[in-house]
């Protein structure tokens, strides 16, 4: 009789153990499975904003002014913006063929506000207003070429990458005159206009022929939240 009741008190302590067991799997299967459940969707809501993105930038790859490079991912002016040596302000005697670029600089200011003030209006509408799911970043570079100071040095470098900064800078300052302000209220916390100047450096350009190489780059990229994640 000993040997009986040892044998039903193990498999009574058995039975108990594999029970605790298998809720301890259960709970571990569901925490495993809402938290999966919960990154998912919150992929799922980051590529539908990243698509949204591309949906609202498609006017600007459709658009004359710009030129789209796919494997950069970023915008290019479209046309011929040709500065005289170390000039940077948009104005009469800094540029060459003026009236013509000035006239297209213009434009594609307008068009660029015209695609900014749509993803701002789509944003607002899905309640996105202070920007906790997603903001935008707004980058314009300016660029020099290696055509008029063969000086490598570091304060040539130097030189070459204050020149680009300022000629981003002179652009932004030329749209805010014409009225095309991407620093305005209204877009509050949705746009982060950044200025850059990328001197001799920078991915994607021109190597046989530095002359192109004196040109703006937009770049809108899209800060989405992770806080679901």
């Amino acid at each position: 009789m000993a040997k009986k009741e040892g044998n039903n008190i193990f498999w009574v302590s058995f039975s108990d153990l594999m029970t605790s067991l298998f809720f301890i799997v259960l709970v571990l299967f569901v925490v495993t499975y809402v938290n999966n459940r919960n990154t998912i969707i919150a992929q799922d809501e980051q590529l539908q904003v990243y698509k949204e993105v591309e949906d609202s930038l498609m006017p600007l790859k459709n658009n004359s002014s710009f030129r789209y490079e796919d494997k950069y991912k970023r915008f290019l002016l479209n046309f011929e913006v040709k500065f005289k040596p170390s000039a940077f302000e948009i104005q009469e005697g800094n540029l060459e063929n003026y009236a013509v670029t000035r006239a297209k600089v213009i434009d594609a200011g307008k068009k660029l506000k015209e695609v900014l003030d749509a993803v701002v209006r789509s944003a607002k509408e899905q309640n996105r207003v202070d920007g906790e799911k997603v903001s935008y970043l707004v980058i314009i570079s300016g660029y020099a070429s290696k055509l008029y100071n063969a000086d490598t040095s570091p304060l040539g470098r130097k030189k070459e990458y204050e020149l680009s900064y300022n000629r981003a800078y002179a652009l932004s300052k030329f749209w805010k005159a014409q009225g095309i302000d991407f620093e305005e209220q209204a877009y509050g916390e949705l746009i982060d206009l950044q200025l850059s100047g990328n001197g001799w450096g920078g991915v994607g350009r021109d190597q046989a022929n530095e002359d192109n190489n004196q040109r703006f780059i937009i770049q809108i990229v899209p800060k989405i939240s992770n806080r679901n994640l």
